[in-house]
């Protein structure tokens, strides 16, 4: 085993004992009977909702992912990138991490016929949008509703927010400036409707998890969502755990302990969106495997 491979693994270990640990620490803190009484009282029309959520912000995200490769004048149709990002959105499902289905992505475009440094640019492009979006969601949102975080947290979330987005529109600037071919992508007017989308499918994202809490019945002024999610997105898009699985949870719970709901509304919310999570990535499966039976 090579050092590269036993760090992996080690990495991989720490992940797991992060997703473990913190579920213990929630498990441990939780009234079984209160969570029974949630599950049991669902909505399932608000679930129903989320979940429709789900699927469009993934159709959104497919398309986003065909601007940014038809930027290098790459074509291929709207199903080609929705099947390939469902089989790279389970295989991050059923592995651990996002390198996989990442990686799954790229070697799907270079078998196309795009250049690999373009192949696999396009896909952290495509996750650098999204995370534009989480920031242009806060940014709009911490002036306005986030005077239930504690001072320190509020302001280093300012700082992170506001110059994050400064460096991002720097580095579309200099990209329309220049012509380099790669960076394409980020040059204006090319990167406004993929920004735009990224903006959309984390609203989406926010009233996934809006419908969710109906479901359970947390009665909370909507607009808190908009600070709650995004930051709850970001962390569990960390590679800290096993699919956000822990940190998602605990992330929610203490937010909404903050609004003085108990830690199982926290864990029964970050639990039910990862339902979701597994029932979206079932199409992915059965996309992955008909794919191998095809190429046999």
């Amino acid at each position: 085993m090579t050092v590269k491979q036993m760090k992996s693994k080690v990495f991989l270990l720490l992940r797991f004992l992060t997703s473990i640990g913190i579920l213990f620490y929630l498990f441990h803190k939780t009234d079984w009977s209160k969570i029974k009484y949630l599950i049991k009282n669902i909505e399932p029309y608000y679930y129903f909702a989320a979940l429709l959520c789900v699927v469009a912000f993934q159709s959104l995200v497919a398309l986003r992912w065909k601007l940014i490769c038809e930027a290098w004048n790459f074509k291929a149709s709207f199903l080609y990138y929705f099947k390939t990002y469902l089989m790279g959105f389970s295989l991050n499902t059923v592995f651990p991490g996002i390198v996989a289905g990442d990686t799954l992505r790229s070697l799907f475009l270079v078998k196309s016929g795009l250049d690999w440094k373009k192949a696999g640019l396009s896909v952290l492009l495509d996750r650098g949008l999204g995370l534009t979006g989480i920031l242009l969601i806060l940014s709009l949102s911490l002036p306005f509703r986030a005077d239930f975080l504690p001072e320190k947290f509020k302001l280093s979330l300012y700082v992170i927010t506001y110059s994050s987005l400064v460096g991002f529109f720097l580095l579309t600037l200099l990209s329309s400036l220049y012509e380099i071919d790669i960076l394409k992508p980020l040059r204006i007017p090319e990167v406004i409707f993929p920004l735009f989308l990224g903006l959309l499918i984390q609203i989406l994202f926010v009233f996934q998890f809006l419908f969710l809490a109906l479901a359970i019945h947390i009665d909370l002024p909507k607009s808190y969502f908009f600070v709650i999610i995004p930051i709850t997105s970001f962390l569990s898009a960390l590679p800290l755990s096993i699919s956000g699985l822990g940190v998602r949870e605990g992330t929610l719970s203490y937010f909404l302990v903050l609004f003085n709901y108990s830690v199982e509304y926290g864990l029964s919310l970050g639990l039910l969106a990862y339902t979701l999570i597994l029932l979206s990535a079932i199409p992915g499966v059965f996309f992955y495997f008909f794919f191998k039976k095809e190429r046999n």
